[in-house]
């Protein structure tokens, strides 16, 4: 069985949040904030959290930190510690864009 999750979000909302210190630590991992450079990446991974709750079916869960984005060393991104997953970040404009396919 597939189930699938997908989430768009605004890069200037993101933005916006993230210049809080405390909600950067609530919602990414320290791996994750090291990795991003920019508000896209930021609302990349952050799309990329609630894409994996949609495709979960079990509504946003908090905190957001305990659901890790990783990059391999090509780039593509990945949920740590789940293996039967599969995540696409795109962005474009003012949005960033995810999807999360999780399969048995």
């Amino acid at each position: 069985m597939y189930k699938i999750g997908v989430d768009i979000v605004k890069i200037s909302r993101i933005e916006k949040i993230t210049e809080n210190k405390s909600f950067l630590n609530k919602v990414f991992t320290e791996k994750e904030i090291e990795h991003c450079r920019t508000a896209q990446s930021f609302a990349g991974i952050y799309a990329a959290k609630e894409a994996y709750f949609k495709a979960l079916g079990t509504g946003l869960r908090l905190p957001l930190c305990n659901v890790e984005i990783l990059h391999d060393n090509k780039g593509k991104p990945f949920i740590a510690s789940l293996d039967k997953c599969d995540v696409s970040i795109s962005h474009d404009g003012e949005y960033a864009v995810a999807a999360v396919i999780l399969w048995e």
